[in-house]
């Protein structure tokens, strides 16, 4: 499925990064390569198609470019190196009738390693990438600032430097979303959602999850009374998404309502490229109106 559970939003600043050409160009550069003996980390492109006979690296919607990105990681639970250690150096021990130095303990370890990576399962994981060329933007279905940042080094080890930030609001977004509830704006599209998080931005403790809440209720004043402000909202974009809104700006639990989702119900389950096609640029025209709108509705709060 290519609805993005996740958003983390890169906002890029140069226009010739988001040439089409040389994005292509450096994707085909980095396609995904199995693990070999000794890695324990693989990641690489992939065709965003079902089909792997599909050659196309970029699904191409008006602009809206779609990415697929494969990582392969290799299982190794650290009581089993553990354990496979200290048999190695037991029997050592034995055979030599002395104990090991801290340096030739070291050396086993990574004999152990390199036998035990050879022989270990590989687990399997796929990330989209969305470049939005009409806003200049990247954004990531991960939740992992991390793994967005490991995707971007692979994107800028062919393309070079890419003068991109995350995307973010004038003021602190805590304080914005506090005066948003407190202040009971009605900001259409939006819509307050029944779920936050509250914390004391000078305490750093005392953090209060909220659910099935009305935010804007008296019980919730009394939490701002107190000195909490908002790090975590639920917003509902009444044009059919709803999302978390964290502090810094990423979205998550993103879920778009029945009746966008069944817009191309009418695919069948042999017509799995052409129903990503149609789906993405439902996806993408919708949730780039969500974070244009909400960015210039967040900064003109305060």
């Amino acid at each position: 499925m290519i609805w993005f559970k996740n958003a983390i939003i890169y906002q890029l600043n140069k226009d010739t990064l988001l040439d089409k050409n040389a994005i292509e160009k450096a994707v085909t550069s980095a396609l995904f390569t199995p693990c070999g003996s000794l890695d324990t980390e693989k990641m690489g492109w992939v065709s965003p198609y079902n089909d792997p006979n599909i050659g196309d690296v970029i699904v191409d919607m008006q602009g809206h470019l779609l990415l697929r990105i494969k990582k392969e990681t290799k299982i190794l639970p650290s009581p089993v190196i553990k354990q496979a250690l200290l048999e190695k150096i037991n029997k050592l021990e034995q055979a030599l009738s002395r104990r090991l130095t801290k340096n030739e303990k070291a050396t086993q370890k990574d004999v152990v390693m390199i036998d035990l990576i050879s022989r270990a399962f590989s687990k399997y994981t796929h990330y989209w990438v969305w470049i939005d060329t009409i806003n200049k933007r990247i954004i990531f279905d991960t939740s992992s600032f991390k793994q967005a940042e490991d995707i971007l080094a692979i994107l800028r080890k062919e393309m070079g430097a890419l003068a991109l930030t995350p995307l973010s609001t004038e003021k602190p977004l805590e304080q914005v979303m506090t005066t948003w509830v407190k202040e009971k704006f009605s900001l259409a599209p939006f819509i307050l959602g029944d779920q936050a998080e509250l914390k004391d931005p000078l305490e750093g403790n005392g953090i209060i999850n909220c659910k099935n809440q009305e935010i804007a209720s008296d019980e919730m004043m009394i939490h701002f009374d107190s000195g909490k402000w908002i790090t975590k909202l639920k917003i509902i974009d009444e044009r059919g998404v709803n999302f978390i809104v964290n502090k810094d700006l990423t979205f998550k639990q993103i879920k778009f309502d029945s009746s966008v989702l069944a817009e191309n119900a009418d695919f069948g389950v042999d017509e799995f490229d052409k129903r990503l096609e149609a789906d993405f640029i439902i996806m993408a025209n919708l949730l780039s109106k969500t974070i244009n709108d909400l960015h210039t509705t967040l900064d003109a709060i305060l």
